[in-house]
């Protein structure tokens, strides 16, 4: 039993808490590695089945799991161990083992089908919210919802033939006390970048990204710019290339995934980045364009609250279960 970074082998010890890795340290390395090649490659959508085959990227550390679980209930904690049966037993039936195979592509073949099964089950469920905050707005009257920061007027924003063209940065007010949440809006990048925010209680704490698409012809790729903003200290910008072609002029769906400490962003209905921040554990979303920058923003929607079949969805999407080994 080797460790899947170093390939050195696992000592006895080791293999107690952890079968894959020597170490702490090479199992994040690890998780670090295959996060950067998957946003490079490019050729994963949302979905369970995928994550849970293709990638360690969720792993949970393990200092976390003799941990107690928190918010996490132990109603779902107990469905989790029943999907996961249920997903054995369909393993099972699938017939997986049939013929003469080697050991370890037998053992390969399994935890694949597995993750297919167990994933292909859950997008089976019923996606819709139920008891949770659904709001929208069309910018049909106005950007009454819309709070710029104190003082600073209008902020730049303006109305154009049915779009709305942000300036500085402004707040859906009705989202700023919410929690973990769906945000989801069609926008299109007119100059240089369009950029977003969540988790914002204020105008001075918030998690930032800007999309930036180079022009027509340009040899540069499309990027995510994400930063934070911790009492106005704007924090190291970071830029990472993404690997979906988008051109400016075009609308584009785009969806950004706020549960627990995890931030997840889809443009297109694919994922371009995800990360990890428990600074911020509520607060509200909202756009902004800098200098140079010029967007525009046909609709806005924010759903809050899931269902059960959402809650497991994101159990096995962000790694908040052990991965199959």
């Amino acid at each position: 039993m080797v460790c899947r970074y170093c390939r050195n082998p696992i000592g006895i010890i080791q293999r107690l808490v952890d079968k894959e890795f020597c170490s702490k340290e090479h199992r994040t390395a690890y998780s670090a590695r295959s996060a950067r090649a998957l946003r490079e490659m490019g050729e994963f959508t949302y979905s369970v089945a995928d994550v849970l085959r293709d990638t360690d990227e969720f792993a949970v550390p393990k200092k976390k799991r003799g941990q107690a679980a928190g918010p996490r209930s132990m109603a779902t904690v107990l469905a989790l161990a029943g999907l996961s049966l249920a997903g054995l037993i369909i393993v099972e039936r699938m017939g997986i083992d049939a013929g003469p195979k080697p050991k370890k592509e037998r053992d390969g073949s399994r935890q694949g089908a597995f993750a297919t099964a167990v994933g292909g089950l859950i997008d089976r469920l019923p996606k819709s919210a139920t008891g949770g905050i659904t709001i929208e707005d069309r910018f049909q009257t106005g950007l009454r919802s819309w709070l710029p920061a104190p003082g600073s007027g209008p902020a730049g924003w303006r109305s154009e033939n049915g779009l709305v063209k942000p300036g500085g940065l402004r707040i859906w007010n009705e989202s700023r006390n919410l929690a973990d949440y769906s945000f989801q809006f069609e926008g299109r990048v007119e100059s240089n970048s369009l950029g977003w925010v969540v988790r914002a209680p204020n105008h001075h704490n918030y998690y930032a990204s800007k999309l930036l698409i180079p022009e027509k012809g340009s040899s540069t790729r499309p990027e995510i710019v994400r930063f934070s903003v911790i009492q106005g200290q704007e924090s190291r910008r970071l830029h990472l290339p993404i690997p979906v072609a988008l051109s400016r002029e075009e609308f584009y769906q785009y969806e950004v995934k706020a549960v627990g400490d995890r931030i997840v962003t889809l443009v297109g209905g694919r994922v371009v980045d995800q990360w990890r921040d428990a600074r911020f554990r509520t607060g509200g979303v909202g756009f902004f364009n800098e200098r140079g920058d010029k967007s525009s923003i046909r609709w806005a929607k924010l759903n809050e609250g899931e269902s059960l079949a959402d809650k497991l969805r994101s159990y096995l999407t962000f790694g908040l279960i052990v991965p199959i080994t």
